[in-house]
């Protein structure tokens, strides 16, 4: 019985939430600032190139936003990434490798173009983001930034991004409610990581190299299921 009724908690959350997410998220995320441009091309520091290695998997970061606003985590270049009420945002789409030394800055990149940043605005809120994500790691997988950008799309729109609704959470439940709104979502794909506080930071995705969600290796998966997360509320104002 105790069983049956946690399943009935998870999915009522994501019965409320997925929705709220969608409808509350959409208008305000999608609406460009009137002074959106281009930030300028990233140069990656010398100790943190990682250019010989090529990818055994893939990593799907998702920002908590609220979070990466109230630690100063997320870039505020511009302006509205911390406005509106925003939940799940796109930290990035990560080449990864086996033995740790995973690909960064593997070539020099080019800029993005307005349009690109304009297109992903909705995904990434902040244009010194999307063209730091592209330098560090698109380069290493993708020819160009719409390639990288389409891909990281794909994999966003195609995920359903429940959020939690209270204040604290079991890691072990909010991975229930990202698997039970994602049927084909297997649970051992979903790595949850936190602030060094306790609140809930992002949810990662691991993906095979073609793209389809997969085990993530177990030193990855972060908080463990019995971890009771911090959630931090949405700016509403």
């Amino acid at each position: 019985m105790r069983f049956a009724a946690s399943l009935i908690a998870v999915l009522a959350l994501v019965a409320c939430a997925a929705p709220k997410e969608q409808a509350a998220g959409a208008a305000v995320d999608c609406a460009l600032p009137a002074d959106l441009a281009p930030a300028p091309t990233e140069v990656g520091p010398a100790d943190k190139v990682v250019a010989d290695f090529s990818p055994d998997s893939y990593l799907l970061a998702m920002a908590w936003q609220p979070e990466a606003c109230r630690s100063k985590a997320a870039d505020t270049s511009d302006p509205s990434a911390c406005d509106g009420g925003r939940t799940w945002t796109l930290h990035g789409l990560w080449p990864n490798s086996d033995d740790g030394k995973h690909p960064r800055y593997c070539r020099p990149s080019q800029p993005l173009t307005a349009r690109t940043v304009a297109r992903n605005f909705c995904m990434i809120p902040s244009a010194r983001l999307q063209q730091h994500e592209y330098a560090a790691h698109g380069v290493c997988a993708w020819d160009s930034p719409d390639a990288y950008f389409d891909q990281s799309r794909k994999l966003w729109d195609g995920l359903v991004k429940p959020y939690p609704a209270s204040a604290t959470i079991s890691a072990g439940v909010l991975r229930d409610v990202f698997k039970a709104a994602n049927p084909g979502l297997p649970r051992a794909a979903i790595a949850i990581v936190t602030a060094p506080e306790g609140q809930l930071r992002e949810v990662r995705i691991c993906h095979d190299l073609a793209f389809k969600p997969t085990a993530c290796a177990p030193k990855a998966l972060g908080a463990r299921d019995d971890v009771i997360l911090i959630v931090t509320p949405p700016n509403r104002g």
